[in-house]
């Protein structure tokens, strides 16, 4: 039989070890699958064709796991195969689709979708940030992926309404350099319930100027900006504890109050994989405004 270097223990039992670990997980895995099918028939009855991911408890999972972590498996390594997991798990809907943003990089765009959402998902390209917003408010259960850059080449999110699409997530969830899926990008899809306080919530601003240059200073993150003849859009994001007053008397003293401010939607707050996961993130932390 042969025996270890490192601690005198045998291979063979670190292998017949490895194997009964294998086979937990595996009955495990099993058994979750069963539990979320029974959860799903628990709904059978009402009309849970529009439900939408449950993006907040995908998050709250991801967190635990964060909390959790204290060995040498990198997070991001835990999240790719809890990603491949809830991917399983009717999340999306079946027989939904997910719209990819024509105008960013295609191969990042595909490497979003198959992390988050698994390899049987359908699929479908998009012309732009804003056919794929189309796409989604006139679908019942659609998810979109929208490349997020600094400077915009058309306003998309004027098409954005409690009633349609609306922005639910930010992507990736965990910060880590070099990390796969890093394609910076935000996931549209409807929502069955009211999101009163999102971590982090999601304005459509437009201004007659230009855009006032201390937004930063007052904690508020552009996302994503638009200029034109008449002015400029600006998508942006705030503490979800602010009400939308407070937003507005913040972009007033950053130098402007904005002409038109409306909510279209919040995210988490990401996670930085390596700090403390119980850190709260700060949108003045997220870089310059470009």
């Amino acid at each position: 039989m042969t025996r270890s270097p490192d601690n005198g223990g045998s291979i063979d039992t670190a292998r017949a070890r490895l194997a009964a670990i294998d086979a937990r997980i595996h009955d495990a895995l099993v058994e979750r699958h069963q539990t979320e099918t029974n959860l799903a028939a628990l709904h059978e009855g009402a009309d849970t064709s529009s439900r939408a991911p449950d993006f907040d408890r995908d998050t709250d999972l991801i967190r635990s796991l964060a909390e959790r972590n204290q060995g040498a498996l990198p997070l991001v390594a835990l999240e790719e195969i809890w990603r491949a997991i809830l991917a399983t798990s009717l999340n999306p809907p079946a027989g939904s689709a997910i719209h990819l943003d024509g105008s960013g990089d295609l191969v990042g765009m595909l490497d979003l979708a198959r992390y988050y959402f698994g390899f049987s998902a359908d699929l479908v390209p998009g012309s732009d940030a804003a056919d794929v917003a189309g796409a989604v408010s006139d679908a019942v259960s659609d998810i979109g992926l929208v490349a997020l850059t600094d400077r915009a080449d058309l306003p998309w999110w004027r098409g954005l309404n409690e009633n349609g699409a609306q922005i639910r997530a930010r992507l990736p969830l965990v910060l880590v350099d070099e990390r796969p899926a890093d394609l910076p990008a935000l996931v549209l899809a409807k929502s069955d319930r009211i999101i009163d306080k999102p971590e982090i919530a999601v304005y459509d601003a437009r201004w007659s100027d230009r855009l006032p240059g201390k937004l930063m200073d007052q904690g508020i993150e552009v996302l994503s900006f638009y200029r034109s003849a008449t002015g400029v859009d600006a998508l942006l994001a705030v503490s979800g504890d602010l009400p939308e007053d407070a937003v507005l008397a913040a972009c007033l003293e950053a130098g402007a109050a904005p002409d038109v401010l409306r909510a279209v939607g919040g995210y988490a707050a990401p996670i930085d994989g390596a700090s403390d996961p119980d850190d709260v993130f700060d949108p003045a932390d997220a870089g310059d405004l470009g």
